[in-house]
């Protein structure tokens, strides 16, 4: 078992970034303790009572961020692990935490999660994706070991979400940590927000007004005299203003104390064009001692979306166009490290996105980081998507999962829309069947989240991804909606999403709407020219499909700046234990990036040359290197201005475009060939080889 006696990390407030809901950063004593657990031992199965030590000893050591369904969660067969995994470990405090409270800090654990400590039941979180904390104070053993035992469950129970077209990888796959803090503290177990909130308020590129509301909690029997103070700083550190607050902590209770600030010219985040932030530094007094200090990163913006013109930031229109984002990658499930965040994070601003739908649930703290810092404006969401059964145990389970979002995340500039689920249908109807219109439960569930995001937030739009035809009911409780259609994929032709949404445009035009959800399969190994649309269930999905798929989509989307948001879904494969098609099992391959993140699609390359002001030459189907003679196409994606292009040394002449395609019919010969594409000072070039028709005769 590990055993650790604790030096804990000291710091001025607590751990840069230890327990950030949006970037805290280091403060002035008293400090705050955190120290990461990151080793354990575990096992899988359900145990008949709380493990003993020496029972543990036996188990296999893991090291955090864990899942127990790295590889049976992708394999296919949709037959991966779900049950209870344990994990278990030793820890003696240092003197250090003689006087602190200490608290258990989780980021993510898969689905739900019962906690115990010295074999107390300390409290059980269900939910998959939001951090939970509990408090240790009551069962801790201050001067000799502790047992601290987790039991983490990937069953079904009923909760959001029922089912979904992703696994759902069991364990403690974000990371853990133990927190201490003085018993006068800024409170940390509400839903496990940062217990500080700010508010811009009337902003304008003249004034804004902030206010900025403190919780806090005063864990001890008396009453005490306290003061907050809270200083707005730039991001450099300059004092824009400072106020101070007195007010009375009565014995075991929380507080809520607002302040309220009027900044003259503030510097607006403005996306990426400028994505800055201020920083609020709170810190708590009582009967004269400094007893916490806590600091949040916020920024000043406006927005709005007009149902004929989008989305509008700080009173300018801003197309907002990127990808939704799974969690997993290949041979990691949901257990992914920061250097994997990181890297998916710059893919994503590599493209060009102007924003990310964060889909289906909460994603780390780190992810949210790294969109406030770039400037990308987000979609989060709750994961209320498919089946919605009746009773009260589902609706309340969606409800705390919608607050631990919005409590969490509160303070982030990014977040502009609180999304309340996605693709709802009645309990029992099945996605390969008929959907009811109108669904009963479904509404209700949807109509009640709405509600509870208006009153946790109403400086935010709430929306909801739906997949129901334009006039039913469950597209009107949000204050926008979005659309997850797949014309030219599961239905229809891909040319036709352009009708489809003037249609719905002539005849709802209050409806804000945007399409939250547009794809195609593609496996990078399976070509074919010229692309038909393939079997979206069958084995065979070309790129070139996608490709084709996605011009046509793009196309159709620029062209309608009524459609406040266009969300490619995917940026990168993931996994669905239960799916078989386009040649691999256990995944959903219509990601613009593999899933092992080393293969960006053609498609990638077409939407970064319509969205990146990086110069982008790309010719298509490098990877079609076996290809029929005869008639044929050359293809190249630029944001350039004219294209040249040469096929084995023959010039093929100069093309422009204003769509960023150029394209060259040309007649193949047997043999290889080596094609040559110029623009400006880049180059590009792919080689292949012709062989006959599948039809010629030998």
């Amino acid at each position: 078992m590990f055993l650790l006696n604790f030096a804990p990390t000291l710091s001025r407030g607590f751990l840069l970034g230890a327990l950030c809901a949006s970037g805290l950063a280091a403060s002035a004593q008293p400090a705050r303790l955190v120290l990461e657990l990151a080793d354990w031992h575990f096992r899988f199965g359900e145990l008949p009572a709380v493990p003993a030590p020496a029972v543990t000893e036996a188990w296999s050591e893991v090291r955090l961020p864990h899942t127990w369904n790295a590889q049976d969660g992708a394999d296919g067969g949709g037959d991966y692990a779900r049950g209870t995994g344990w994990y278990a470990r030793r820890f003696t405090l240092g003197p250090e935490w003689a006087a602190k409270r200490v608290f258990l800090e989780c980021d993510g654990a898969s689905r739900a999660a019962r906690v115990f400590l010295n074999g107390r039941l300390l409290g059980e979180h269900v939910g998959g994706f939001a951090r939970f904390r509990f408090d240790l104070t009551p069962a801790l053993r201050r001067d000799a070991e502790n047992i601290l035992a987790i039991a983490v469950s990937n069953a079904p129970d009923g909760t959001a979400p029922l089912s979904a077209d992703f696994t759902f990888f069991g364990g403690l796959y974000r990371a853990v940590r133990l927190v201490g803090v003085d018993d006068v503290h800024i409170e940390l177990l509400d839903h496990a927000s940062p217990g500080v909130y700010v508010t811009p308020q009337r902003v304008s590129a003249e004034h804004a007004d902030i206010s900025v509301a403190v919780l806090v909690r005063n864990d001890t029997a008396q009453d005490v005299r306290g003061e907050i103070e809270v200083a707005l700083r730039e991001a450099d550190g300059a004092l824009v203003g400072t106020q101070r607050k007195m007010l009375d902590l009565p014995a075991d209770a929380t507080t809520r104390a607002s302040l309220d600030f009027s900044v003259a010219r503030p510097r607006l985040w403005n996306g990426r064009r400028d994505p800055h932030q201020y920083r609020a530094q709170v810190t708590v007094r009582a009967d004269g001692v400094e007893r916490d200090v806590l600091e949040q990163r916020f920024g000043v913006r406006a927005f709005r979306v007009d149902a004929d013109r989008g989305f509008f930031l700080n009173g300018e229109p801003l197309d907002l166009h990127g990808a939704s984002r799974h969690q997993d990658r290949a041979g990691k499930g949901w257990a992914i490290g920061e250097a994997d965040e990181r890297e998916d994070f710059a893919l994503l601003r590599e493209i060009g996105a102007s924003a990310v739908r964060v889909a289906h649930y909460q994603q780390s703290p780190l992810w949210f980081d790294l969109a406030d810092a770039a400037g990308l404006v987000a979609w989060a969401e709750v994961p209320v998507v498919n089946e919605v059964p009746g009773g009260a145990l589902y609706l309340e389970n969606a409800r705390q999962q919608l607050r631990e979002l919005i409590r969490q995340n509160y303070n982030r500039p990014a977040i502009c829309f609180w999304s309340v689920g996605n693709e709802t249908r009645e309990d029992g109807e099945k996605s390969s069947g008929p959907i009811r219109p109108n669904g009963e439960e479904s509404n209700r569930v949807l109509a009640a989240l709405a509600q509870t995001a208006k009153a946790e937030d109403p400086t935010r739009l709430s929306v909801y991804a739906s997949n129901h035809q334009a006039e039913d009911t469950r597209n009107f409780h949000t204050d926008v909606t979005a659309f997850n259609r797949y014309f030219g994929w599961y239905h229809g032709r891909s040319d036709e999403i352009g009708a489809w949404l003037d249609d719905v445009h002539r005849r709802y035009p209050a409806l804000r709407f945007g399409v939250s959800e547009y794809g195609a399969g593609a496996n990078p190994a399976q070509h074919e020219w010229p692309p038909r649309k393939p079997p979206h269930a069958g084995p065979w999905h070309p790129e070139e499909y996608q490709s084709d798929y996605h011009e046509r989509h793009w196309l159709a989307l620029r062209a309608r700046p009524f459609v406040w948001c266009k969300f490619v879904w995917n940026l990168f494969d993931f996994a669905v234990d239960a799916r078989d098609e386009g040649g691999v099992r256990g995944r959903n391959d219509k990601g613009l990036v593999t899933s092992d993140r080393r293969l960006r699609k053609d498609a990638f390359y077409w939407y970064k040359a319509n969205w990146s002001e990086e110069p982008v030459l790309y010719v298509t189907s490098r990877r079609f290197r076996e290809r029929p003679a005869g008639r044929s196409e050359l293809k190249v994606y630029s944001n350039a201005p004219r294209v040249e292009l040469w096929l084995d040394g023959r010039p093929l002449g100069e093309r422009t475009s204003d769509e960023r395609i150029f394209r060259w019919p040309v007649e193949l010969a047997l043999g290889e060939h080596r094609v040559v594409a110029r623009a400006g000072g880049l180059a590009d070039e792919i080689v292949f080889t012709c062989q006959p028709p599948p039809s010629a005769t030998p």
